[in-house]
């Protein structure tokens, strides 16, 4: 009996203790609470810089809190807390800047709070718009050539293809006290010709000549880039050397369901190979195989390589109907460190699929 009494007391020792202790967290917690949780900054200048905002909290709990992690959601907002725990009824602040430089237009950005306390976790959010700035000239014409200045020194037509001539015209800002002429001459491959010339410019002013590009007389397919200079009447530095890029397709005339069924079809059992980790200057070769499913014959018109150490072969370049055949690339390791991956371009006379890329990788051991 005695045993039993000494167990109760006991039990109800324990009971009390814990009672206690769920009684104390209960009025004893950490707990933050805002202000505010959003801001909208409204319209802001790009040329003001940086814009700032306050959020303010405080402990409203009945223990110490500490906010133990600030982050934002872009590199473009900056927050800055204070890393001291704050007592009961004690305020603090998150001072977040917003960076709008090359940022216009319309934004909204978090800022993700973690505590000691309740809520573990609060999103603080931010919003405006951004009124670009006016652009200089410079700006502008970023690329100086003298006494000229232009948008960039590359030309760029982007994607082409072999059907007709194609021109674009570029501006070219005088940015002298003098008039500057550029001049009814200029150096380019028989495929490159520039007219509108001579161009007069006034001082501070912009004139534009035209760019035209024969992708028949190129004969090629694939990324392209070929220099052109054009030159002007000043005195010192009347060269310019240009940049004349485009990516050059082969041009297929409309066709009617027939002509298409009959047309020639490639088709790879896999288009992508990877060798897995090889060591330094190993020279490995992988067969990519592939089939005519078309009717009429097919031809490969060309392999283009993004790195020469990657080489390609074919033993012919026409394939009959359902004929199979391969492409042997072969990867060479020697100066290469880490993950390698690179791409082969086949271009075909499958008017369905004119361009193919087969795709090696490798991780090249020290």
């Amino acid at each position: 009996m005695k045993n039993i009494h000494l167990l109760k007391s006991t039990l109800a020792i324990v009971f009390v203790f814990f009672f206690h202790i769920a009684v104390y967290a209960q009025n004893n917690t950490a707990k933050i609470t805002f202000l505010e949780e959003n801001h909208n900054f409204g319209t802001i200048e790009e040329a003001s810089g940086t814009a700032q905002y306050t959020f303010k909290f405080i402990n409203s709990g009945t223990d110490s809190i500490k906010l133990t992690s600030v982050r934002a959601s872009c590199g473009c907002t900056t927050p800055f807390w204070e890393k001291d725990a704050l007592m009961p009824g004690d305020t603090g602040k998150i001072e977040v800047a917003y960076n709008p430089l090359n940022r216009p237009g319309k934004f909204a950005k978090t800022v993700t709070v973690r505590t000691s306390g309740e809520p573990e976790t609060k999103i603080l959010r931010i919003s405006g718009y951004v009124e670009p700035k006016p652009k200089t000239i410079e700006d502008e014409f970023n690329t100086e050539l003298g006494g000229v200045r232009l948008k960039s020194k590359f030309i760029n037509f982007g994607n082409i293809t072999t059907e007709k001539p194609v021109s674009k015209f570029i501006e070219v800002y005088n940015q002298t006290e003098d008039t500057i002429t550029v001049l009814d001459r200029f150096v380019s491959a028989d495929f490159i010709k520039v007219t509108k010339l001579p161009a007069i410019i006034p001082p501070k002013k912009s004139a534009e000549i035209e760019i035209n590009y024969l992708p028949k007389i190129k004969n090629d397919l694939g990324f392209m880039n070929d220099p052109l200079t054009i030159f002007t009447d000043e005195v010192e530095n009347s060269n310019k050397a240009l940049n004349v890029i485009a990516t050059i397709n082969e041009y297929f005339p409309p066709m009617t369901e027939e002509e298409l069924a009959n047309a020639p079809h490639i088709v790879f059992e896999t288009l992508e190979y990877d060798f897995g980790h090889i060591d330094e200057g190993e020279k490995l070769s992988h067969a990519f195989k592939f089939t005519n499913t078309g009717k009429d014959t097919l031809n490969i018109r060309k392999t283009k390589s993004t790195c020469g150490c990657t080489v390609s072969e074919l033993k012919k370049m026409d394939y009959k109907s359902n004929e199979t055949g391969e492409i042997n690339v072969t990867f060479n390791s020697n100066g290469r460190r880490g993950t390698q991956i690179k791409r082969i371009t086949l271009f075909t006379n499958d008017p369905t699929s004119p361009t193919q890329d087969l795709i090696i990788k490798a991780y090249v051991r020290d």
